[in-house]
């Protein structure tokens, strides 16, 4: 006879079912999924553009309240900690927003190379500008007064769609800004080499002025990266439009329901 202790240990050992233990083998992400250091910038420049937004709204409050103490300095002496708090609050929001906004701008031209590539790309063909020229005619003085423009216009035509006219219009009235803001930043650097008291008073002023074009620069650079993505303000997809369609009735006579031709022949012959 077959020893059974000697055919259970012969058996080959089985798992009822599936193991759950064990390293879990992950696929290696494609190289193609892993976004790039300047697609990472690209993705950034809402936030980016709202922070500096956020700090030049700010750096005008603090220029008004600056502003409103000088007034009240003509009649009465002031403390001495609100004009530190104040000088405080002003080169705060000043330093701020530029750091910012210098990042800000990095990615906003980021965000122009990555996108016009895409689009090129969906037409059929290769963006005919290098980034490194759309990176100089961007962030370079002088340049940068044309160039952004140029390179956002080429960007909603190969683009297209139904919302080319209104992103058009849109380009047109951000690099109106946009120069007007650089005429600001020239306009208050010369007026700080006046040295008198009226003088001084009236450069706060213009500062607050300069801050408050500054903040609609980057108001409207985000409005218009939201409307090339057709999305939002907030980042969130627009609805799709609503299609309204004519109803059009047939040409063939409706069916007669079964039961009905009696009825109506009925009705022919009383009416004969």
């Amino acid at each position: 006879m077959q020893n059974p202790v000697a055919s259970q240990a012969a058996a080959t050992p089985r798992y009822e079912q599936i193991p759950r233990w064990g390293l879990i083998d992950n696929p290696m992400p494609k190289k193609s999924d892993i976004p790039s250091r300047r697609e990472r910038w690209a993705e950034s420049a809402p936030g980016l553009l709202t922070l500096t937004l956020a700090l030049l709204a700010l750096a005008c409050v603090a220029e008004l309240f600056r502003y409103g103490i000088l007034l009240y300095n003509r009649t009465r002496l002031v403390n001495p900690r609100v004009l530190i708090a104040s000088d405080a609050l002003v080169v705060f929001a000043e330093v701020a927003s530029i750091i910012i906004g210098a990042s800000a701008a990095v990615a906003t031209v980021s965000w122009l190379v990555v996108h016009r590539g895409e689009y090129f790309a969906r037409a059929g063909s290769r963006d005919p500008r290098r980034a490194t020229t759309m990176y100089l005619g961007s962030l370079v003085p002088v340049l940068s007064l044309a160039m952004p423009g140029v390179y956002l216009t080429e960007l909603v035509d190969i683009r297209g769609g139904i919302e080319r006219t209104k992103l058009l219009t849109l380009v047109r009235i951000w690099w109106a800004v946009w120069v007007l803001d650089w005429a600001l930043v020239l306009t208050v650097t010369l007026w700080r080499f006046r040295d008198s008291l009226q003088a001084e008073a009236d450069g706060v002023l213009l500062s607050a002025v300069g801050a408050v074009v500054a903040a609609a620069v980057a108001f409207s650079t985000l409005l218009l990266i939201r409307g090339i993505d057709s999305q939002g303000l907030r980042g969130t997809d627009r609805a799709a439009p609503t299609r309204w369609v004519i109803s059009v009735g047939s040409s063939e006579p409706a069916p007669i329901p079964s039961g009905s031709e009696s009825a109506v022949s009925d009705e022919k012959v009383t009416a004969r």
